[in-house]
Protein backbone atom coordinates (compact mmCIF):
# COMPACT_ATOMS: atom_id res chain seq x y z
CA UNK A 1 0.00 0.00 0.00
CA UNK A 2 1.55 3.29 -1.07
CA UNK A 3 1.68 6.49 0.94
CA UNK A 4 -1.20 8.04 -0.98
CA UNK A 5 -3.48 5.15 -0.07
CA UNK A 6 -2.40 5.45 3.56
CA UNK A 7 -3.54 9.06 3.48
CA UNK A 8 -6.88 7.98 2.03
CA UNK A 9 -7.76 5.26 4.50
CA UNK A 10 -6.67 3.06 7.36
CA UNK A 11 -5.51 -0.43 6.42
CA UNK A 12 -5.92 -3.56 8.51
CA UNK A 13 -4.16 -6.83 7.69
CA UNK A 14 -6.25 -9.78 8.75
CA UNK A 15 -4.07 -12.89 9.05
CA UNK A 16 -5.21 -16.47 9.22
CA UNK A 17 -3.22 -19.66 9.35
CA UNK A 18 -3.76 -20.32 5.65
CA UNK A 19 -3.78 -16.95 3.92
CA UNK A 20 -3.71 -13.19 4.27
CA UNK A 21 -6.19 -10.58 3.14
CA UNK A 22 -5.95 -6.82 3.23
CA UNK A 23 -9.10 -5.13 4.50
CA UNK A 24 -9.54 -1.44 3.83
CA UNK A 25 -12.47 0.32 5.56
CA UNK A 26 -11.94 3.74 3.92
CA UNK A 27 -15.42 5.09 4.32
CA UNK A 28 -16.62 3.46 7.51
CA UNK A 29 -18.92 5.95 9.26
CA UNK A 30 -18.18 8.68 6.73
CA UNK A 31 -20.24 11.25 8.59
CA UNK A 32 -22.31 11.27 11.77
CA UNK A 33 -25.59 10.82 9.90
CA UNK A 34 -24.24 7.89 7.85
CA UNK A 35 -23.08 5.65 10.70
CA UNK A 36 -25.50 2.89 9.64
CA UNK A 37 -23.35 1.80 6.70
CA UNK A 38 -19.75 0.70 6.15
CA UNK A 39 -17.75 0.64 2.93
CA UNK A 40 -14.98 -1.94 2.61
CA UNK A 41 -12.26 -2.77 0.08
CA UNK A 42 -10.64 -6.20 0.31
CA UNK A 43 -7.79 -7.50 -1.83
CA UNK A 44 -6.72 -11.15 -1.98
CA UNK A 45 -4.28 -13.12 -4.10
CA UNK A 46 -6.80 -15.78 -5.10
CA UNK A 47 -10.48 -15.77 -4.14
CA UNK A 48 -10.48 -19.60 -4.29
CA UNK A 49 -8.74 -19.59 -0.91
CA UNK A 50 -12.12 -18.54 0.53
CA UNK A 51 -14.65 -20.15 -1.83
CA UNK A 52 -13.95 -22.28 -4.89
CA UNK A 53 -17.32 -21.70 -6.59
CA UNK A 54 -16.90 -18.09 -7.62
CA UNK A 55 -15.56 -14.69 -6.67
CA UNK A 56 -18.97 -13.43 -5.52
CA UNK A 57 -19.41 -16.35 -3.11
CA UNK A 58 -15.89 -15.73 -1.84
CA UNK A 59 -16.83 -12.09 -1.25
CA UNK A 60 -19.83 -12.76 0.97
CA UNK A 61 -17.95 -15.56 2.70
CA UNK A 62 -15.25 -13.07 3.75
CA UNK A 63 -17.89 -10.50 4.73
CA UNK A 64 -19.61 -12.93 7.10
CA UNK A 65 -16.46 -14.70 8.28
CA UNK A 66 -14.96 -11.44 9.54
CA UNK A 67 -18.33 -10.09 10.78
CA UNK A 68 -18.18 -6.95 8.67
CA UNK A 69 -20.87 -4.27 8.68
CA UNK A 70 -22.28 -1.97 11.33
CA UNK A 71 -25.44 -1.90 13.38
CA UNK A 72 -27.70 -4.79 14.38
CA UNK A 73 -28.19 -5.76 10.71
CA UNK A 74 -24.47 -5.48 9.87
CA UNK A 75 -25.16 -3.14 6.95
CA UNK A 76 -22.27 -2.61 4.58
CA UNK A 77 -20.92 -2.81 1.06
CA UNK A 78 -17.70 -4.64 0.21
CA UNK A 79 -15.51 -4.59 -2.90
CA UNK A 80 -13.23 -7.60 -3.42
CA UNK A 81 -10.24 -7.71 -5.80
CA UNK A 82 -8.70 -11.11 -6.55
CA UNK A 83 -5.36 -10.28 -8.13
CA UNK A 84 -4.27 -13.61 -9.65
CA UNK A 85 -6.94 -13.75 -12.38
CA UNK A 86 -8.11 -10.12 -12.10
CA UNK A 87 -11.54 -11.06 -10.72
CA UNK A 88 -13.68 -8.65 -8.74
CA UNK A 89 -16.98 -8.73 -6.89
CA UNK A 90 -19.17 -6.36 -4.92
CA UNK A 91 -21.43 -7.46 -2.06
CA UNK A 92 -24.16 -5.33 -0.51
CA UNK A 93 -25.67 -6.50 2.77
CA UNK A 94 -28.44 -5.19 5.01
CA UNK A 95 -31.68 -3.31 4.32
CA UNK A 96 -30.16 0.16 4.71
CA UNK A 97 -27.31 -0.69 2.35
CA UNK A 98 -29.54 -2.26 -0.28
CA UNK A 99 -31.76 0.83 -0.12
CA UNK A 100 -28.74 2.98 -0.95
CA UNK A 101 -27.29 0.55 -3.52
CA UNK A 102 -30.06 -1.20 -5.44
CA UNK A 103 -29.35 -3.27 -8.57
CA UNK A 104 -29.36 -0.21 -10.83
CA UNK A 105 -27.10 1.69 -8.46
CA UNK A 106 -24.65 -1.20 -8.19
CA UNK A 107 -24.35 -1.46 -11.98
CA UNK A 108 -23.80 2.28 -12.24
CA UNK A 109 -21.29 2.25 -9.38
CA UNK A 110 -18.98 -0.28 -11.03
CA UNK A 111 -18.42 2.00 -14.01
CA UNK A 112 -16.74 4.49 -11.69
CA UNK A 113 -13.81 2.30 -10.65
CA UNK A 114 -13.44 -0.52 -13.22
CA UNK A 115 -11.70 1.69 -15.79
CA UNK A 116 -9.05 2.57 -13.20
CA UNK A 117 -8.45 -1.05 -12.22
CA UNK A 118 -8.23 -2.02 -15.88
CA UNK A 119 -5.21 0.30 -16.14
CA UNK A 120 -3.73 -0.87 -12.81
CA UNK A 121 -4.54 2.49 -11.25
CA UNK A 122 -5.37 1.09 -7.82
CA UNK A 123 -5.35 4.35 -5.89
CA UNK A 124 -7.54 6.07 -8.48
CA UNK A 125 -10.02 3.19 -8.45
CA UNK A 126 -10.21 3.02 -4.65
CA UNK A 127 -10.59 6.79 -4.40
CA UNK A 128 -13.37 6.90 -7.02
CA UNK A 129 -15.14 3.98 -5.34
CA UNK A 130 -15.08 5.63 -1.93
CA UNK A 131 -16.18 9.03 -3.23
CA UNK A 132 -19.07 7.54 -5.20
CA UNK A 133 -20.19 5.46 -2.22
CA UNK A 134 -20.27 8.65 -0.18
CA UNK A 135 -22.57 10.21 -2.80
CA UNK A 136 -24.89 7.18 -2.73
CA UNK A 137 -25.06 7.13 1.06
CA UNK A 138 -25.73 10.86 1.29
CA UNK A 139 -28.54 10.63 -1.26
CA UNK A 140 -30.07 7.68 0.60
CA UNK A 141 -29.80 9.52 3.93
CA UNK A 142 -31.74 12.41 2.36
CA UNK A 143 -34.46 10.07 1.11
CA UNK A 144 -33.40 10.36 -2.53
CA UNK A 145 -31.41 7.19 -3.36
CA UNK A 146 -29.83 6.70 -6.76
CA UNK A 147 -32.49 5.26 -9.04
CA UNK A 148 -33.01 4.76 -12.79
CA UNK A 149 -34.59 7.69 -14.62
CA UNK A 150 -38.25 7.28 -15.62
CA UNK A 151 -37.79 9.47 -18.71
CA UNK A 152 -37.01 6.71 -21.23
CA UNK A 153 -39.66 4.27 -19.96
CA UNK A 154 -42.20 7.08 -20.31
CA UNK A 155 -41.06 7.64 -23.91
CA UNK A 156 -41.61 3.96 -24.64
CA UNK A 157 -45.13 4.08 -23.21
CA UNK A 158 -45.96 7.19 -25.22
CA UNK A 159 -44.53 5.62 -28.38
CA UNK A 160 -46.58 2.44 -27.95
CA UNK A 161 -49.72 4.51 -27.36
CA UNK A 162 -49.11 6.45 -30.58
CA UNK A 163 -48.59 3.23 -32.53
CA UNK A 164 -51.86 1.84 -31.19
CA UNK A 165 -53.72 5.02 -32.17
CA UNK A 166 -52.21 4.95 -35.68
CA UNK A 167 -53.25 1.30 -36.10
CA UNK A 168 -56.85 2.09 -35.12
CA UNK A 169 -57.02 5.03 -37.55
CA UNK A 170 -55.58 2.86 -40.32
CA UNK A 171 -58.26 0.20 -39.81
CA UNK A 172 -61.04 2.81 -39.89
CA UNK A 173 -59.57 4.43 -42.99
CA UNK A 174 -59.36 1.09 -44.76
CA UNK A 175 -63.02 0.38 -44.10
CA UNK A 176 -63.99 3.77 -45.53
CA UNK A 177 -62.01 3.22 -48.75
CA UNK A 178 -64.36 1.63 -51.34
CA UNK A 179 -62.03 1.98 -54.32
CA UNK A 180 -59.91 -1.10 -54.99
CA UNK A 181 -56.60 -0.83 -56.78
CA UNK A 182 -56.35 -2.63 -60.14
CA UNK A 183 -53.23 -4.18 -61.62
CA UNK A 184 -54.34 -3.64 -65.24
CA UNK A 185 -56.23 -0.95 -67.16
CA UNK A 186 -58.99 -3.32 -68.33
CA UNK A 187 -61.40 -2.17 -65.65
CA UNK A 188 -61.20 1.42 -66.87
CA UNK A 189 -61.79 0.70 -70.57
CA UNK A 190 -65.20 1.48 -72.11
CA UNK A 191 -67.38 -1.50 -72.98
CA UNK A 192 -67.27 -0.79 -76.72
CA UNK A 193 -63.46 -0.78 -76.92
CA UNK A 194 -61.72 -4.05 -77.85
CA UNK A 195 -58.01 -4.44 -77.04
CA UNK A 196 -56.02 -6.58 -79.46
CA UNK A 197 -52.71 -6.51 -77.61
CA UNK A 198 -51.65 -6.25 -73.98
CA UNK A 199 -48.05 -5.85 -72.82
CA UNK A 200 -46.20 -5.06 -69.60
CA UNK A 201 -43.09 -2.88 -69.91
CA UNK A 202 -40.41 -2.83 -67.20
CA UNK A 203 -39.21 0.72 -66.56
CA UNK A 204 -37.07 0.75 -63.41
CA UNK A 205 -36.58 -0.66 -59.92
CA UNK A 206 -35.80 0.98 -56.60
CA UNK A 207 -33.43 -0.55 -54.03
CA UNK A 208 -32.45 0.63 -50.58
CA UNK A 209 -29.64 -0.42 -48.24
CA UNK A 210 -28.90 0.03 -44.56
CA UNK A 211 -25.56 -0.34 -42.81
CA UNK A 212 -25.67 -2.80 -39.92
CA UNK A 213 -23.69 -1.41 -37.00
CA UNK A 214 -21.77 -3.94 -34.98
CA UNK A 215 -21.31 -3.20 -31.30
CA UNK A 216 -17.77 -3.57 -30.06
CA UNK A 217 -17.08 -4.92 -26.60
CA UNK A 218 -14.60 -3.14 -24.35
CA UNK A 219 -13.17 -4.05 -20.97
CA UNK A 220 -14.19 -6.95 -18.81
CA UNK A 221 -17.64 -8.43 -18.44
CA UNK A 222 -19.81 -8.17 -15.35
CA UNK A 223 -23.11 -9.57 -14.15
CA UNK A 224 -25.64 -9.21 -11.37
CA UNK A 225 -25.40 -11.57 -8.40
CA UNK A 226 -27.45 -12.62 -5.39
CA UNK A 227 -26.82 -14.84 -2.39
CA UNK A 228 -25.28 -14.68 1.05
CA UNK A 229 -28.27 -12.71 2.30
CA UNK A 230 -27.53 -9.77 -0.02
CA UNK A 231 -26.88 -8.80 -3.61
CA UNK A 232 -24.05 -7.54 -5.76
CA UNK A 233 -22.07 -7.85 -8.96
CA UNK A 234 -18.96 -9.63 -10.21
CA UNK A 235 -16.68 -9.77 -13.23
CA UNK A 236 -13.20 -9.13 -14.56
CA UNK A 237 -11.08 -5.98 -14.42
Amino acid sequence: MNSKMSECCDCLDVLTSAHSISVVPPATMIEENLRRDSVYIVSVVDYRDFHSEGVYKATYTIYHQYTMGVGPNRDGIMLLLSMDDRDWAMFCYGSHCEYAFNSYGQEKLEKVFLDNFGEDDWYGGFEDYVKECRVYLEKAANGKPVRASLFFPMLVVIGLSLLAAIAIVAVIWQKMDNVSEKTTANAYVAAGLRLTEQTDRFTHKTTSSRKIERSSSSGGSSRSESGGGGSGRSGKF
